[in-house]
């Protein structure tokens, strides 16, 4: 189960192609777009995620922009070197189990924020003289 989402440029591609034919240094920019987008989706999950220790909330990250190959990414969610107890709560929190109900905040956000997180990421692209 997973607790935590890796934005990509994926569904950028026309954007990104229209980059490339214009010799525009792409590479300058994806980085601080995929930011600006996992950023957006951070503070939907910290707002949507149950605060009752506030543990979880603290243990919500964006990672920095990383690249394979001609694939950038970040991901967001729950920190990968959190404490076996948080993964298990933030599993617990998003999906449910026998005796406790949902609260997803992770879903929630993608569903809700993923727009905002791309409009975002193309703001930056225009910005910067990208697009």
């Amino acid at each position: 189960m997973a607790v935590r989402y890796k934005l990509v440029t994926k569904g950028f591609e026309e954007y990104l192609e229209k980059l490339a034919k214009a010799s525009k240094d792409i590479d300058r920019v994806v980085p601080e777009a995929l930011s600006s987008g996992g950023d957006v989706l951070l503070h939907g999950m910290k707002r949507r995620v149950p605060k009752d220790t506030h543990n979880l909330e603290q243990n919500l990250i964006c990672t920095q922009p990383a690249r394979d190959g001609n694939f950038h990414y970040v991901e967001v969610g729950l920190n990968k070197n959190a404490d076996a107890e948080t993964n298990r709560y933030g599993n617990v929190q998003e999906f449910g189990s026998s005796d406790t109900q949902a609260q997803p905040y992770i879903r929630p956000t993608l569903d809700e924020d993923m727009g905002k997180a791309r409009r975002e990421m193309k703001k930056v692209f225009i910005d910067r003289g990208a697009l």
